[in-house]
């Protein structure tokens, strides 16, 4: 089977990370895969230092429809099985060519499109991202809460399926090592649906001595600087923006936190769980899938208090030198149920079906 993976190429987030494990899955169960972007950036920089097949179609702009007739020569020319789309601009650019390619479509949701745009500009790409969503042949999503949203939208679900996040472990080794200071890291873009500012106002109140450190950046960056220093705990809390190499802080943290409102199954708590650091979560997603009180800790979205609570119950199990049993037992789960060779399968197994299908 040969498949053509599509993205726009700017992105710097988990779907970047989830492109290049797939591809780097498939690689390894033997089967042909290439990536293709619409610029040189963040995607193909890390496919191809991952030893990944690339390659770049130039748009001059967001909707350059000039690619369209060598983008579709490209898929018959090479005969891909399978356009595996990521992304609205990918989603949108393929939907345009579906008819002329002999290829069959996926797409990979990887988040929920009624909260990933804004504005009136929003409005017009959710609209196209989703007249895309409805003409694939087949969809893969890791957000559950997704299943009712396409049913509203008349989507099959015999045309829809479920995946997961996944982690290369080659070259981790998780180290149980406690911090001299307990030390809080939250790894997000600093936007609104991450909700960094309930993790800051719960950090106010807590009774204990602590650092947070932030990996990320984003359009709230100054807000939330301003925030922390009218809560009073701006000597606590390092901003240091985005790194592209996060293993160092995870290596030198004792729990890893994400507060966000919505999410679908992220990388994050795969990367926390390869370096043996529970996970302090809010339940949204497809989080209790592997975050549970033998893991972490699960917070319902916006509860102040029950956030406290878990601060708290973590403080107490740094203090008394317990936390690594939390971490070993979420580094087991996933590397027993999330490697990139499992996610291969899975995604492999859609196809299958997909190409199967009348």
């Amino acid at each position: 089977m040969r498949v053509l993976h599509i993205n726009a190429g700017n992105e710097d987030g988990g779907a970047r990370t989830y492109i290049v494990n797939l591809m780097k899955g498939q690689k390894l169960i033997g089967e042909k895969s290439t990536l293709l972007t619409f610029q040189e950036g963040p995607v193909s920089k890390m496919a191809r230092e991952n030893g990944l097949s690339v390659s770049v179609m130039e748009q001059k702009q967001r909707f350059d429809l000039s690619i369209l007739k060598p983008l579709t020569k490209y898929i018959n020319n090479n005969n891909f099985d399978i356009v595996h789309t990521h992304g609205p601009r990918a989603n949108y650019i393929v939907s345009l060519i579906r008819k002329k390619i002999n290829a069959k479509w996926v797409i990979t949701v990887h988040s929920d499109p009624r909260i990933d745009f804004s504005g009136l500009k929003g409005k017009v790409m959710l609209k196209l991202n989703l007249h895309a969503l409805k003409r694939a042949d087949s969809l893969f999503y890791m957000n559950p809460d997704l299943e009712e949203y396409f049913e509203s939208l008349n989507i099959r679900s015999s045309k829809t399926f479920e995946v997961f996040n996944a982690i290369d472990f080659s070259g981790i080794n998780p180290r149980f090592t406690r911090q001299p200071a307990f030390n809080l890291l939250e790894v997000a873009r600093l936007v609104e649906v991450k909700n960094h500012r309930l993790l800051l106002e719960a950090l106010s109140k807590v009774k204990f001595n602590y650092r947070l450190t932030l990996v990320g950046d984003g359009p709230l960056m100054d807000d939330l600087r301003d925030l922390a220093k009218e809560l009073g705990i701006k000597d606590k809390v390092d901003f240091v923006g985005f790194r592209e190499n996060t293993g160092d802080y995870y290596q030198e943290c004792d729990v890893s936190v994400l507060t966000s409102k919505s999410e679908s199954l992220p990388t994050v708590y795969l990367e926390s769980a390869a370096y043996g650091k529970p996970v302090i979560a809010t339940n949204v997603g497809a989080t209790d899938k592997i975050i549970n009180d033998d893991t972490g800790w699960l917070v319902d979205s916006g509860d102040e208090q029950g956030l406290i609570k878990a601060l708290t119950d973590a403080h107490s199990m740094w203090r008394d030198g317990n936390l690594d049993q939390k971490g070993l037992a979420l580094y087991q789960e996933v590397r027993d149920n999330y490697s990139i060779e499992q996610l291969a399968r899975k995604v492999n197994d859609g196809y299958t079906k997909t190409i199967n299908a009348e």
